[in-house]
């Protein structure tokens, strides 16, 4: 999976699509360049400044696959992208966040068996591979965030976060090792 690839699938899982977004964000841009730009045209590239503009976007109505583009980069730099201070209503339990992870990484399992039948993986295999992966980390961040609130919640008030900033951060994963 590439950067563009992360901003398409925000984009695709956007309210109105792309029309939505290229109405907010580039209204003088041609819908077929647009179109070009989101899917990795080599005659058209989707620069840094708007694939960000685009997550961000996203990020606002967080919207599936909104931190693809911030997990992407977070990884293709050696770090791990995580929000800091989430907050807000848990929407399920914990526990039915491993169900959903579960069988979101037996989708990995089935895919790379699959893939992995002629002994060679394709392209377009690896971009199925990535994507099962993406989604994956997604359930894999949603199960964080659950079992953080539901941590936050049995505690007393005074033993909670005093300040709680919506501010996304990386950190160096042999930092943490």
């Amino acid at each position: 999976m590439s950067a563009v690839d992360c901003v398409s699938r925000g984009v695709n899982n956007y309210p109105g699509g792309r029309a939505a977004i290229r109405a907010r964000h580039c209204p003088d841009k041609v819908d077929d360049t647009f179109r070009k730009e989101l899917s990795g045209a080599a005659t058209h590239k989707l620069g840094l400044a708007d694939g960000i503009a685009i997550a961000a976007m996203c990020c606002e109505l967080k919207t599936p696959h909104c931190y693809d583009l911030a997990n992407f980069v977070a990884q293709e730099c050696g770090g791990r992208f995580e929000l800091a201070g989430e907050s807000g209503p848990v929407e399920q339990s914990p526990i039915a966040k491993v169900s959903k992870l579960v069988l979101e990484t037996s989708h990995v399992t089935s895919v790379v068996i699959d893939s992995m039948q002629d002994g060679v993986i394709s392209d377009n295999e690896l971009a199925v591979i990535e994507r099962e992966i993406a989604e994956a980390e997604e359930a894999l961040r949603l199960l964080r965030q659950a079992a953080r609130a539901v941590n936050a919640a049995g505690k007393p008030a005074s033993e909670r976060r005093h300040l709680d900033l919506p501010v996304r951060s990386m950190r160096d994963e042999a930092a943490t090792a």
